[in-house]
């Protein structure tokens, strides 16, 4: 039978090799000198982490932060939605390309589905494995590792290619502070992961292929 102390580090440890495993996945599956199956290492190790959480949780759930029972959940939607569609707009502004797409492509749904995915993934279940640490402890760390995964993903670039690694990995703390903020506030993964869809719609609306790093 596993110590009390055994039973209160398990998620904890669960979230951290997760989180690695997606980390060293972003970093590695571009790089040039290792064959594509050994950055799948590092999804295996996160699905087997996850594996283990809905093993030991009784509703799955619960593991990703999902909750139809958050009190005020329209008001949280709200903001959620008022977020991510300001901050796609200030994105679209700031890469001089109009505050709003001009239509929806196909890509659009591709993008909303990564989106929704990273916040089930980061939002609902690391930061939710984390929360024994604390709120705020929890939410940082959940940002810290979503901001590090976005970096790693451009760790190796095709030539003629270049990326302001600082400026994605603070964009991207910041926004995830206030993601995992809205999930504590709402006890909920849902006003976080509709803000991020939000989001992608807007700043990938035109779009009906893929940009260079999806699927590359």
């Amino acid at each position: 039978m596993p110590t009390r102390e055994t039973a209160l580090d398990r998620p904890v440890i669960e979230a951290l090799v997760a989180s690695s495993g997606i980390i060293f996945f972003g970093t590695l599956f571009r790089c040039p000198l290792f064959p594509v199956w050994i950055s799948a290492m590092g999804l295996l190790a996160a699905a087997l982490a996850i594996d283990s959480s809905l093993h030991s949780t009784p509703h799955w759930a619960e593991v990703f932060g999902i909750s139809l029972k958050s009190k005020r959940i329209g008001l949280w939607l709200l903001i959620g939605c008022a977020g991510g569609t300001s901050f796609a707009m200030f994105s679209r502004i700031s890469a001089d390309v109009g505050a709003l797409p001009s239509g929806i492509g196909h890509f659009v749904f591709a993008a909303s589905a990564i989106g929704a995915s990273e916040e089930l993934f980061f939002r609902g279940y690391v930061q939710g494995r984390l929360h024994r640490l604390g709120p705020a402890p929890a939410a940082f760390l959940a940002a810290a590792a979503h901001s590090a995964y976005k970096v790693a993903l451009f760790a190796f670039l095709p030539e003629g290619v270049a990326v302001d690694h600082f400026s994605l990995g603070f964009w991207t703390f910041l926004a995830g502070v206030a993601a995992g903020a809205l999930r504590e506030w709402s006890g909920n993964v849902i006003p976080p992961l509709v803000g991020h869809v939000l989001f992608d719609i807007v700043v990938y609306g035109e779009r009906s292929l893929p940009p260079w790093w999806v699927w590359s």
